[in-house]
């Protein structure tokens, strides 16, 4: 399959970009809008008749709702295999695992200024965008956010599949769009047995976990190329069970987002009683800002058992810290959208739906 790509290149406009129509009984030229206006006044008649004789009439059209929005066909095999390969994530992976994803994979015509999926919608499937454009926004006091766009050869709908199945956002087409839908399970099937992929994915989910805790209003009044620079300074630490974190005594400042597994807090300041013991959760943060106070850390932070964390360091944020004034209000912030578990301890939510 590799050695026809060139060819498949050349004939892909030609082999996705027709539109498909929408559901009829037979081929028609009538605009959509046309048929839905026969369609409500067909259920006006049929009521009328129903009202002179009371038996209901039947009939092979849809009389309610209006006709699907999107066009779907199984894709071509080949078609499907060259477009997998233009997403880095899936680049240079083994011919026999992109030939498994894309077989039964199936191809969707999405209209200009229409939903492929909603914030919160169920997620089954990723997608893949053979052209046009998407924009992913979300919703945030009671206004639409756009987030960033999705266009040709980017794969998007994957965070849903790691937070509890749901839509972290929302896609709409920005023109008409050619998209490839493939199976949440046939994924797994091959993440389960390809290391590479498997590692690749890991990656992705973490990256997008950290990049929508920055998002969150805790950062809001920090300008997006902060935002950028906080994100990218973030590295993934993976801990072994009742390996340490964070002692007593030490002065520091880091902000920690658990992508897998939990980590233990342990207050022991208080002689005479027993420690104090708080959880960090998958999809939480937590926060230290021992350093900006000048005081040492009452508390132990351990993972209990094997965990992975997206961890910005003392030193790393220190550096943030001098560049960008605005990030030293965190202390002040964080009791608004985090829980204070001592003085300078803070942890909750990521703010990413699904978690």
């Amino acid at each position: 399959m590799p050695e026809q790509l060139p060819q498949i290149r050349r004939d892909l406009r030609t082999r996705v970009a027709v539109p498909m129509p929408p559901p009829m009984l037979r081929p028609s030229l009538i605009p959509v809008d046309v048929l839905q206006a026969v369609a409500r006044e067909a259920q006006q008649d049929r009521a009328m008749e129903e009202s002179f004789d009371g038996e209901p009439k039947t009939s092979p059209i849809p009389l309610t709702g209006d006709f699907p929005i999107l066009g779907h066909v199984t894709a071509d095999v080949e078609v499907a295999y060259f477009a997998l390969t233009q997403v880095p994530l899936f680049k240079n992976l083994p011919q026999e695992s992109l030939e498994a994803l894309s077989t039964g994979a199936i191809q969707l015509e999405v209209p200009d200024g229409e939903f492929l999926f909603r914030e919160g919608d169920e997620a089954t499937s990723f997608f893949v965008v053979v052209d046009g454009t998407l924009e992913l926004l979300r919703q945030k006091d009671g206004r639409e956010v756009a987030l960033r766009h999705a266009k040709k050869g980017e794969a998007f709908g994957l965070f849903g599949l790691f937070s509890a199945q749901l839509r972290a956002a929302s896609s709409r087409a920005i023109g008409d769009c050619t998209i490839l839908e493939i199976s949440a399970q046939k994924l797994q099937q091959l993440v389960a047995h390809d290391e590479a992929l498997h590692q690749r994915m890991l990656h992705f989910y973490q990256e997008r976990l950290v990049e929508g805790f920055m998002s969150s209003k805790l950062f809001s009044d920090i300008d997006s190329i902060a935002r950028a620079r906080l994100i990218g300074r973030f590295l993934l630490r993976e801990y072994e069970a009742k390996e340490v974190l964070l002692n007593p005594g030490e002065v520091t400042n880091l902000i920690a987002v658990v992508t897998h597994g939990r980590l233990i807090l342990e207050d022991r300041s208080k002689l005479g009683q027993s420690a104090r013991e708080f959880e960090v959760t998958q999809g939480q943060f937590l926060a230290i800002t021992c350093a900006m106070s000048g005081q040492p850390s009452k508390v132990r932070v351990l993972a209990p058992e094997f965990a992975t964390v997206a961890l910005l360091s003392h030193k790393n944020l220190n550096e943030l810290l001098r560049d960008y004034p605005a990030l030293r209000n965190l202390p002040t912030r964080l009791p608004n959208f985090g829980r204070q578990l001592d003085r300078d301890v803070f942890c909750g939510s990521t703010g990413v739906p699904g978690l």
